[in-house]
């Protein structure tokens, strides 16, 4: 019972330790240079207000208009482009190439 207490009681007060400890990593993934900062907290394990801040809950309709009204800007785009290479074509037949695969006139 007193080493499950030791124990227990060596883990309540090593992790705190470890809070406030920056290091460098290697390429390969390794701590090197390890130093003890107070209150110095990983960017990697903690959310902080700043990252916070901008961070708003899109619902899964939400994103779905979101990419729709993308995907209609950059094929209006498209249809822009080809127009304007080839002043023959008018919004139907852009349209109809972009469909058909077809690459664009250089």
């Amino acid at each position: 019972m007193k080493e499950i207490l030791a124990i227990l009681f060596s883990l309540c007060f090593i992790q705190p330790s470890f809070a406030g400890t920056k290091c460098d990593r290697t390429p390969e993934g390794y701590e090197t240079n390890c130093a003890h900062i107070p209150g110095w907290k990983d960017p990697a394990l903690h959310v902080t207000e700043e990252d916070m801040k901008g961070m708003v809950y899109v619902s899964p309709e939400q994103k779905r208009k979101m990419d729709e009204k993308i995907f209609r800007e950059k094929l209006q785009e498209e249809i822009t482009i080809r127009k304007s290479q080839d002043f023959r074509l008018d919004d139907a037949d852009a349209f109809a190439e972009i469909l058909a695969g077809k690459p664009r006139r250089f």
